[in-house]
């Protein structure tokens, strides 16, 4: 057994019995700790388990993981994900929820009740940014202050804290610019997809909705914010979480009536 075998690749509470897991996928540079705080209101309803990726908290000595297909089959070759359950991933989280979820169906496993994306266009179209991957650490850490936060100015003062810390990042970074545009499925999915969006995120809202040419079940959603909606309006965000699985619950207990 590896060692990326030996540590789990989610963290949280498992499902117990005829309760949904809801399967969180991080944004870039983020942690899994963040998310287990976000969603702390719906454990009375949902078992919470966040993805702990190589080369961060507990996983810190394992090598990151610089593609998004390898990235993918990893994750799931290395979690039984029991039905029912749902995906919900940010940003790069949301094309690394797509991707395992295009594993599973490949391999005939079972499927999500529903793949919440948020933050992220649709898994076809090219990534919105420019390239950053290759910036002095310097440059990168003020890039990161601009789109995310500041660094604090004793992280940042110390090049060689300053290079540990962004090497996660750095590694989300090649994941998304090196990443080739993933085919539209044909024909479309029949996972439920729901595209969450802060009113006022970057990605265009058109760009959002074109999630909808993967899946014969799409919705879209808004909530206030920005790029961050859980940061900004963390209730608004956790309740939408919340309708729409419970919704897709709904619907797939209603189906095998």
């Amino acid at each position: 057994m590896t060692d990326s075998m030996t540590i789990p690749w989610f963290s949280g509470r498992s499902s117990e019995a005829g309760l949904c897991t809801l399967y969180c996928f991080p944004h870039s540079g983020s942690s899994a700790g963040e998310y287990i705080r976000l969603l702390q209101p719906l454990r009375t309803r949902l078992a919470i388990r966040v993805l702990q990726l190589p080369g961060r908290g507990i996983r810190l000595d394992e090598p990151e993981f610089l593609g998004m297909k390898s990235l993918a089959a990893a994750v799931a070759d290395g979690h039984d994900f029991a039905a029912p359950y749902a995906f919900l991933g940010h940003s790069l989280g949301a094309l690394t929820a797509y991707e395992v979820t295009s594993q599973l169906l490949d391999r005939g496993a079972p499927a999500p009740v529903s793949l919440i994306v948020s933050g992220s266009p649709a898994p076809h179209l090219p990534y919105l940014r420019g390239a950053a991957r290759h910036l002095p650490d310097c440059d990168l850490a003020a890039l990161l202050g601009e789109q995310y936060s500041p660094l604090s100015r004793e992280l940042a003062g110390d090049p060689e804290v300053l290079h540990l810390s962004l090497q996660a990042f750095r590694a989300d970074l090649i994941i998304l610019e090196t990443r080739a545009p993933s085919p539209v499925p044909t024909p479309p999915w029949p996972v439920s997809i729901t595209a969450l969006r802060g009113e006022d995120d970057y990605v265009p809202e058109a760009h959002a909705c074109q999630w909808s040419a993967h899946t014969v079940h799409f919705a879209r959603r808004q909530v206030p914010g920005g790029h961050f909606p859980f940061r900004d309006d963390a209730a608004s965000y956790c309740a939408a979480v919340d309708a729409i699985v419970a919704e897709a619950m709904h619907d797939s207990l209603k189906g095998q009536d």
